[in-house]
């Protein structure tokens, strides 16, 4: 129907369940791959899931009716996913979207309410205050920097598959799309996700999505942002398969602990193995280290005013940040993740370029260092959660 293959990716249960699918929907300029930690999580509590690129991304050609780059609309990616639905012979579905894929799964839920079983809208787009291209792309901006480093590979990959062209094409016909006409014809269960530091939806709209809602209500995620599916996909699993199981259905108290706080250990949680206490004494001990162990060696000028200044930023870093080492706890754990892998990546551009003609020795140490840098950050463990239900006065 739509002239074009459609990747999928899927999951099973392994095991047979009286009831619907889930169907997982991605976002700007992304495909199914940043939902696969999402997607193996659920199947591993017993649902079945399926995840489309829709055409035009990851693995999918695209759409041959849509003029070149194919950047689509809203009500063009739902007739999409529509057309896909039924080749794949999916007539009814529980939806779970994020960002741009939430715009979709709540057009496809207004339209044909009877293909639609449960809802879930994470980091549901687009807010009013930011429903023009150069508003809302700086969102997306500062969301990154609360997401955990090891999603910027995928995101950044991602992108250049897609190509700036669509991306911008896409941003421009999505931004610009008055969901709030759509909310209250939702008539399946929805549950609203807001990772507490996301910069694309603000408290403020993602209770007045609720609101408008027939049947929704509200969790916000402790310590994730706008991608909390793949910073936290242990919390968003069991949030998810609880709300679909109707355990999220009755109104509880405010700040009800839906689903607790990860932790080291639990074979849902990601597979970083360097716990926070740990991450804060070895940023602690390598501060220290740089701030004093240059000034002992003869690395050349250069060298030891590089290592010693990393040193000092770091230190001021670590006792800003929320973790067992920190005092003012003023960043998330995240932030200074990111900030620890900037670090290393400028680490070892200045051991190959500025620091030329200094001793090797010391280059070779600034190299390691950076080296050091990234792996700290990439294997750190960050709890997230819990969570909690947010009551929204209707």
């Amino acid at each position: 129907m739509l002239g074009a293959r459609v990747h999928a990716r899927t999951w099973h249960a392994g095991t047979a369940r009286d009831r619907p699918p889930v169907v997982l929907l991605h976002g700007l300029g992304l495909s199914s791959r940043y939902l696969v930690p999402l997607g193996r999580r659920l199947a591993a509590l017993g649902h079945d899931v399926v995840s489309p690129d829709l055409p035009g991304f990851g693995r999918s050609p695209r759409d041959p009716r849509l003029r070149w780059p194919g950047g689509p609309d809203v009500a063009t990616q739902t007739g999409q996913l529509l057309a896909w639905l039924d080749a794949y012979g999916m007539p009814r579905a529980s939806y779970f979207g994020n960002s741009i894929g939430a715009q979709v799964a709540v057009e496809l839920a207004a339209r044909h309410p009877e293909r639609v079983e449960r809802l879930v809208l994470s980091g549901s787009t687009p807010d009013p205050r930011y429903r023009r291209p150069w508003k809302q792309y700086p969102q997306v901006l500062r969301n990154m920097v609360f997401e955990v480093p090891g999603l910027q590979p995928v995101l950044q990959s991602e992108y250049l598959s897609t190509g700036v062209a669509r991306m911008v094409q896409q941003l421009v016909r999505s931004s610009d799309d008055p969901i709030e006409q759509r909310l209250p014809d939702v008539v399946a269960p929805t549950l609203v996700v807001r990772g507490r530091h996301d910069r694309t939806l603000s408290q403020e709209w993602a209770e007045e999505v609720t609101r408008l809602l027939p049947d929704g209500r509200l969790v916000v995620i402790e310590g994730a942002a706008h991608n909390a599916h793949w910073s936290a996909p242990d919390v968003s699993a069991r949030l998810v398969s609880a709300f679909l199981a109707g355990e999220v259905d009755a109104p509880g108290p405010a700040g009800h602990d839906v689903v607790p706080r990860s932790a080291p250990g639990d074979p849902l949680a990601a597979a970083r193995p360097l716990p926070a206490r740990a991450h804060a004494a070895l940023d602690v001990l390598t501060t220290v280290a740089l701030v004093t162990v240059p000034w002992t060696r003869p690395w050349g000028p250069r060298t030891r005013v590089l290592l010693s200044a990393s040193g000092v930023m770091g230190l001021a870093d670590t006792l800003l940040t929320d973790h067992p080492a920190g005092l003012l706890r003023v960043l998330p754990l995240p932030v200074h993740l990111n900030l620890e892998a900037m670090a290393g990546l400028q680490l070892l551009t200045a051991a190959a370029t500025w620091l030329r003609g200094e001793p090797a020795a010391g280059r070779w140490v600034t190299a390691g260092q950076g080296v050091h840098e990234l792996l700290r950050a990439g294997t750190a463990f960050v709890p997230a959660g819990p969570a909690r239900l947010v009551p929204v006065p209707r």
